[in-house]
């Protein structure tokens, strides 16, 4: 990390050599901690939202699981989002609550998918948070 300059008197660093100089420069370690990329599509710009409702569109209506995969992965640079690992995103669908807007990893573990999604791709999830407050049941 440091450089060390010999004066040529033996092998011994110079004066201003530091003994740690390696160690008195500072050393960060980082861990990576998951995060779950979210937002809430209520405070995206309106015609934020018409693109993103467009590329949801056309994920739901898909022929091919590439032609799903693309446009979910639109939807996500378009909301400002990374695309999860399992490459889908989803906007909540609970039933219990007006309008809850969070859009999030729709392979999130805490999750919950209910009723029927019968000839479309994207199914009906409630976000964690709803499904913590009041989770859906598939009669709704």
């Amino acid at each position: 990390m440091g450089t060390v300059v010999f004066t040529g008197k033996g092998d011994h660093p110079g004066p201003d050599h530091h003994p740690n100089q390696e160690a008195a420069m500072g050393h960060a370690v980082m861990t990576h901690v998951p995060t779950r990329a979210t937002t809430n599509y209520n405070n995206l710009p309106t015609f934020v939202q018409e693109v993103f409702d467009d590329y949801m569109e056309q994920a739901d209506n898909a022929r091919t699981n590439d032609d799903y995969r693309k446009v979910m992965a639109f939807a996500a640079f378009t909301i400002a989002v990374p695309l999860p690992a399992g490459g889908e995103i989803a906007l909540c669908a609970c039933p219990n609550c007006w309008n809850c807007g969070r859009i999030f990893d729709a392979n999130d573990p805490d999750a919950h998918p209910f009723g029927q999604s019968t000839g479309y791709n994207l199914g009906r999830i409630q976000c964690p948070d709803c499904t913590d407050a009041h989770r859906a049941t598939d009669e709704q």
